[in-house]
């Protein structure tokens, strides 16, 4: 097929103009084949592109019509690995989902939910395995429960209380376990920052059987009730799953 633009091919097919059998080659070659292109419109899939079976680009994107490699081209089983990918100017895979839901960034091979091969940078970080609050009047109060086997978790906890009272308490802790029970040497290591007194901090442990054990938390002191609900004021806390 010859490359022209619309201009040539209509002055071709003009009142008077002398199209050949070349040039309605060229015409047709122009528009868009839904079985030889795999390009297709459907209600279920909405706009539906299949492969080629000479290549696994589905589309790239070139910033200049000259220009000899795409600057970014979106690629189906690419090096016959399956899935989606999406690849830069140099081929190089960015974005890869695999076929069982994996997704790598600059990884061509994920080997968990999210794999990432560079750096990672973040504003901020919140521990989405478990979030939730307890009563900071001094008691423990369960966060996991039922527990078995090797857990390690990371707990971001904190507290306000009333204004002016001058209690406040933030905590990181990492905490590990190897079953529960008195035979289990599970360990947490917390690094607290309060205001007041010492008994303005919390505190973490864990109790339990061996087969069927727990993490807990609670305030070294009660709080106080707070005024807008009549209840003690509440511990913040969220976790991090270290472990698979």
């Amino acid at each position: 097929m010859a490359i022209v633009n619309r201009n040539t091919l209509k002055n071709f097919f003009k009142k008077g103009g002398f199209a050949k059998e070349n040039h309605f080659v060229d015409l047709i070659d122009s528009t868009i084949n839904s079985v030889d292109d795999g390009i297709q419109i459907n209600k279920n899939d909405g706009l539906r592109l299949n492969r080629s079976s000479f290549s696994s680009k589905l589309i790239s994107f070139f910033k200049k019509p000259n220009q000899e490699n795409p600057l970014v081209s979106f690629d189906m089983d690419k090096d016959d690995l399956g899935g989606f990918s999406v690849n830069g100017k140099d081929g190089k895979t960015i974005l890869r989902f695999d076929e069982n839901g994996k997704i790598g960034l600059n990884k061509s091979r994920p080997e968990n939910d999210v794999d990432i091969e560079g750096t990672l940078g973040i504003q901020s970080r919140v521990g989405s395995y478990l979030s939730g609050i307890a009563e900071g009047d001094g008691n423990w109060h369960d966060i996991l429960t039922g527990l078995d086997g090797l857990n390690s978790f990371e707990i971001n906890a904190s507290i306000k209380g009333k204004s002016g009272s001058g209690r406040y308490c933030v905590l990181n802790a990492v905490a590990l376990s190897t079953f529960g029970g008195s035979s289990s040497k599970s360990k947490i290591r917390q690094t607290t920052a309060y205001y007041g007194f010492f008994l303005n901090k919390i505190a973490l442990r864990w109790a339990g059987e061996i087969h069927n054990y727990k993490l807990q938390i609670r305030t070294r002191r009660h709080y106080g009730i707070d005024p807008n609900d009549g209840e003690p004021f509440k511990i913040k806390y969220n976790l991090t799953k270290l472990i698979s």
